[in-house]
Formats: structure tokens, sequence, C-alpha cells
């Protein structure tokens, strides 16, 4: 039976996620195998609702929408600089136990777009969380490209039995929109990482299985 993971976007309303396989040419060859279509039926691509472009020269950045990066010194001195994007947003939560939640690369990006996402996974029934598009440079010589409908990121979310589906749910009432996304500000304020950090990688538990559950009342 399918696992049902919810969504809403934390950027624009109007932003979404696309099955992998929506943007796959079905002419190769490859797209028969049952191997590589068992995966890309389950991973979800985040593409940019807006035109970008960020340039970094050590601690000096220039950038077309600077109100849409988040960095620090730190990041920024790294062997190659890091920073946050905050577009595309998402907010992921779902009822069923067991469900990781995995954030990887895209592999154009680096071909592309002069970045790489890094990557990151944990137990999405136990911890609901916003999507984070933290990047690094691969040429911190050039420039951040990005056209509006490029890809950035994939998701991917694994249940305990990889051979069941998962649907990806999009909650889009403006209403339900603005009251989840302010119940999880409100509870993620509150939350130290005494309370998130062991459950990012502990198996779900009956009593409590989700830490944001005033989502689903």
């Amino acid at each position: 039976m399918p696992s049902i993971v919810h969504y809403v976007s934390a950027f624009n309303s109007e932003d979404t996620l696309i099955k992998q396989s929506d943007l796959i040419d079905a002419d190769y060859v490859y797209t028969q195998c049952p191997v590589v279509t068992h995966k890309l039926s389950r991973v979800f691509v985040g593409i940019s609702p807006i035109d970008f472009r960020l340039k970094i020269n050590g601690t000096d950045i220039e950038c077309t929408h600077p109100q849409y990066i988040e960095y620090d010194d730190q990041h920024l001195k790294s062997p190659k600089p890091v920073v946050q994007l905050v577009f595309p947003k998402f907010l992921f939560w779902t009822h069923e136990d067991n469900i990781w939640f995995q954030f990887t690369d895209h592999p154009m990006t680096a071909l592309t777009n002069n970045f790489i996402a890094i990557g990151g996974w944990f137990n999405l029934s136990n911890w609901s969380r916003m999507s984070s598009t933290a990047i690094t440079l691969v040429d911190e010589t050039k420039p951040v490209i990005i056209k509006k409908g490029d890809p950035l990121f994939r998701v991917s979310f694994h249940p305990p039995n990889l051979d069941e589906g998962v649907i990806l749910e999009k909650e889009e009432g403006v209403g339900e929109r603005e009251g989840i996304l302010q119940l999880w500000l409100e509870h993620h304020q509150k939350s130290t990482k005494d309370v998130w950090k062991p459950r990012l990688f502990s198996k779900t538990k009956a009593k409590s299985k989700c830490p944001v559950s005033f989502l689903f009342t």
C-alpha cells in the first residue's frame, strides 16, 4: 500500500515538486527498465520559481535577490563558499511510521548552475521539518546563475518496505497552508537540539509518533 507524505510550499504557494520520471524523455531506452523506473517514480525534483544570480568574492556578495539567501562568515570561509537558498522551500510531514526523507543534489546543477546542493536524510515520521537548500559553489571564480524552471535538488521518501509506492500530496488551501506554516514556526521556535536531535535517526515510537502532531488535529 502506498505511503502518503504531505507538504506545503513556504516560498510561493504555486511552487510544487515534480516527479523525476515526468521530466525524462520516454525515448530513452532506460525508461523501460523496471530498476530505473522503480526509483524514478519515488524521486521528486524541486524547480526554481525565479531567475537568480549570485557572485561571491570572499565575504563580498553580489546577488539579484539578497533577501532569498542566508549565510554567515563561517560558511563563506569554508574551502568553497556555502550559502542557503530559501527558494523553493517546502514543509513535509506524514501520518505514517518510519518514513525516511532524503534530500539530494540534482546532477545538472554542477554543469549548468555552478553549484552542488548539500544532501542529508532523517526519519520524517519523527520530525516534520522544512526543506533546506544549502549549496556549495563548484567554481568560486564564476557566478551561480539559475533560470526559472531549472531543477535545483531532489527529494525522496523511503518507507520500511521499499517496494511500496509514495504518494506526495500538496496542501493548497490558502488558509490551511498559512495555518500549517504558522503552527510549525511556533513549534520550531520553541524546540531545542535536546528535543529534535535524538529523533532524527531513531525508529518511530508508538506513543508520540510526531513532535508536530498539532498539524493533524
